[in-house]
């Protein structure tokens, strides 16, 4: 399957999650409150972490392997067993963890039920298996389940869930679309590959499920961590405000992310075959795609995030509009960070520096976690994530130009700065003179800054990308208005 076709799967999946979010999230919100809200969040941001463990590499591992042997029936099946045996034996060990921490550190304690709900998405996301179905580029079937299961879960969720009190209901529902998920996935695989466990061998995996895993585990110690720690020290209010401020966040950067993951199989399959030139232009059109797509994205949000946010979730959020602004900037420096660890640094198989890399970023994470989240709460939490990533963001850089020649875009960066000014000041004067209500601030943003960006693309920065885009839909919109 193409490139563009898996982009188009992935990207309707990713908008998917738009509409998902804003169906629910909105709703929870004032339903559940911020305290609840904040509760569920813990827990899962608890939960979460523990998969990080649970899964180490295995993901990224897994579709690296199988893109290398999707050809080959015998070696896929010897290749799928072996890791789904790796990931159970790493299932395992974390709930034995899981388990003593809920009974030994008091903040956890009081949180025990929904915790052993968690347990069960800790268990079924060891059946996901995503990472197969990334490695054989089968993104149409992700698309497909994702949109069936998730429709359920929303209609499930307006279904149950009614006042404050049903939180625990409603953190079921998320378990539960894990659950159904792991196991569509691993009975569709069937299809493809046989489970065996008879001849498997999870030896040779081990150093890059420690290698890789350790960096993902590195790399949590500002993400994951951060929500974890900030309800530990700073209570659950605050992480209410965090991950309201990160749920948008996150789903802008999954569409984002959705061309990166696309291209990685791809590019493993190029460098395997030794095609470098068209490895080198891929990367080159991962860069174009990046700031083509965050540019417009960043600064709107930054200057309009309290419309935004108000609009999803209402009143008693307020503390989220800072946060949110802060880390809306990540979509550029972790999407570069994308491009430069995973398909350079990890399609190349550098590991260790890929590693290395990560636990610097990890250390001015630990460092300020423990200097400001205290303090400072779901702000301080949203700078440690920034000033983390920047850090893997520059490292990145360092070791992608000596590995691979691979320069940072610095021209082309400072064109689409200059080139966006203009939008941005004009998006702060209707900001600061102009209170109407959220939805119309909103729909101002979008249509501006979408008509500025064609534009923009097409006669002042002349992108190939949108240039060639717009040629073939041009004689398509003529066509059909001769009809």
């Amino acid at each position: 399957m193409s490139i563009k076709r898996n982009f188009l799967y992935n990207s309707i999946l990713t908008v998917s999650g738009y509409v998902f979010t804003f169906a629910t999230y909105p709703y929870v919100s004032r339903v559940l409150g911020l305290t609840n809200v904040g509760i569920v969040n813990f827990v899962d941001g608890i939960i979460n972490y523990f998969i990080l463990f649970a899964m180490m590499g295995i993901s990224t591992v897994g579709i690296r392997e199988v893109a290398i042997n999707k050809t080959n029936k015998a070696k896929l099946s010897k290749t799928f067993s072996s890791i789904i045996l790796l990931n159970a034996i790493s299932t395992l060990i974390a709930i034995a963890i899981l388990l003593t921490a809920m009974y030994t550190i008091p903040q956890l304690y009081p949180h025990r039920q929904l915790l052993y709900i968690g347990i069960c998405k800790l268990v079924f996301n060891s059946l996901l298996v995503e990472w197969f179905y990334t490695g054989l580029e089968n993104f149409s079937y992700i698309t497909k389940r994702t949109i069936i299961i998730k429709s359920v879960y929303v209609a499930s969720v307006f279904l149950f869930i009614h006042d404050s009190s049903d939180y625990q209901t409603y953190y079921i529902l998320c378990v539960l679309t894990v659950l159904i998920n792991g196991l569509v996935n691993i009975i569709y695989s069937r299809k493809f590959v046989s489970l065996t466990f008879n001849g498997v061998s999870v030896k040779p995996y081990l150093s890059a499920f420690f290698t890789v895993g350790f960096y993902i585990i590195v790399t949590s110690m500002y993400t994951s961590f951060n929500v974890a720690w900030l309800g530990l020290t700073a209570g659950t209010d605050e992480v209410g405000y965090y991950t309201t401020a990160t749920k948008l966040h996150t789903i802008i950067l999954a569409l984002l992310l959705a061309f990166q993951n696309v291209m990685f199989p791809r590019v493993n399959s190029l460098l395997a075959e030794g095609k470098h030139e068209e490895y080198r232009q891929k990367l080159q059109l991962a860069v174009d795609s990046l700031l083509t797509f965050a540019m417009p994205i960043v600064i709107t949000s930054v200057i309009f995030g309290p419309n935004i946010l108000h609009f999803l979730v209402g009143d008693g959020f307020e503390g989220s509009y800072l946060p949110f602004r802060i880390m809306m900037p990540l979509i550029l420096v972790i999407g570069y960070s994308q491009i430069t660890c995973i398909q350079i640094l990890l399609a190349m198989k550098q590991d260790r520096r890929l590693l290395f890399n990560a636990c610097a970023g990890a250390a001015v994470g630990l460092l300020l976690n423990f200097l400001i989240v205290k303090r400072m709460g779901a702000i301080g939490s949203s700078l440690v994530w920034l000033t983390s990533e920047l850090v893997v963001a520059a490292g990145a850089q360092y070791w992608a130009s000596r590995i691979a020649g691979f320069r940072f875009p610095w021209q082309l960066l400072l064109k689409y700065l200059i080139t966006y000014l203009p939008a941005g000041i004009i998006m702060v004067f209707i900001c600061n003179s102009f209170h109407y209500a959220d939805i119309v601030m909103i729909g101002f943003a979008a249509v501006f800054v979408f008509a500025y960006s064609v534009i923009a693309q097409l006669y002042i920065l002349k992108n190939p990308v949108c240039i060639q885009f717009a040629k073939k839909i041009t004689p398509y919109a003529e066509q059909k208005s001769h009809l």
